[in-house]
Formats: structure tokens, sequence, C-alpha cells
């Protein structure tokens, strides 16, 4: 082998160590990329997975939030419907207290009235008696009158 040659043959091969040390690098560099990438990709895929468990812990203390604040209006709900039962049955039983005390102020009324009438037709009856006797009396009285007179 010649100087020249071998040269040559040195120069190819330092070319080819020069083009593969590039590629080599070139290498190195996409996998740095790469590497970046797939970190990135990581950290947004974290950060997703984190903005989605937050999100569905804003979203789920928002739910107990309503539900708490149905339960507080459907417990209000209740206390109100139950309040306004027991004020109508408060004043349904204050209404049936009230007639009660009516029908038997009206029921001792009409006794009153039926023993005021009873003893006004007992009275009237033992005037039209006396009444009676005394026609009688004045009858007997003038039936002797006339007698005498008759006779006399």
């Amino acid at each position: 082998m010649s100087g020249q040659t071998r040269v040559m043959q040195t120069t190819s091969e330092d070319g080819q160590l020069n083009s593969l040390q590039k590629e080599i690098h070139h290498l190195r560099e996409m996998i740095e990329v790469l590497r970046t990438e797939l970190e990135n990709s990581r950290l947004e895929r974290d950060h997703a997975v984190h903005q989605a468990v937050a999100d569905a812990g804003v979203e789920n203390q928002q739910l107990r939030s309503t539900i708490n604040a149905l339960r507080d209006e459907l417990e209000k709900v209740r206390f109100d419907e139950s309040e306004h039962i027991n004020q109508a049955v408060a004043a349904t039983s204050d209404e049936i207290a009230q007639l009660k005390a009516t029908i038997d102020a009206l029921r001792h009324e009409l006794e009153a009235q039926r023993l005021d009438n009873h003893a006004r037709a007992s009275q009237e009856h033992a005037a039209a008696n006396d009444q009676i006797h005394q026609l009688r009396a004045t009858v007997k009285a003038l039936r002797r009158q006339l007698e005498q007179h008759d006779a006399g």
C-alpha cells in the first residue's frame, strides 16, 4: 500500500468517523429532544390529571353544597308545612271550641226559654183558673141577687 492510499484510507476513515460522530451527536440531540418532549408530555398529563382531580373536587364540593342547600330548603319547607298544619289544626280546634260553646249557650238559652214558657203558661193557666173562679163567684152572686130580687 502506498502512502497516498494510506492517507486516503485514513482520510476516508476519518471522514467516516467524523460522519459517525456527527450522526451520534445528531442522535444524542434527537434523544435529548425526545426525552424533553416525553418529560413535557408527562408534565402536561400530570397537570391535566391534577387539574381534572381539582375540577372534580370543586364540582364535588359544589354538589355537596347544593345537596346541603336543597336539604336545608326541604327541611324548611317541611317545617313551614308542619307549622301551617299545626296552625290550621289550632284554628280548627279553636273554631270547634267556639262552636261547642255557642251550642251550649244556645242550649241553655233554649232550656231557659222553655222553662220561662212553661212558667208563663202555668201562670196564665193559674190566672185563667182564678178568673174562672171569680167569674163563677160573680155568676153565683148575681144569681143570688136575682133570686133575692125575684123572691122579694
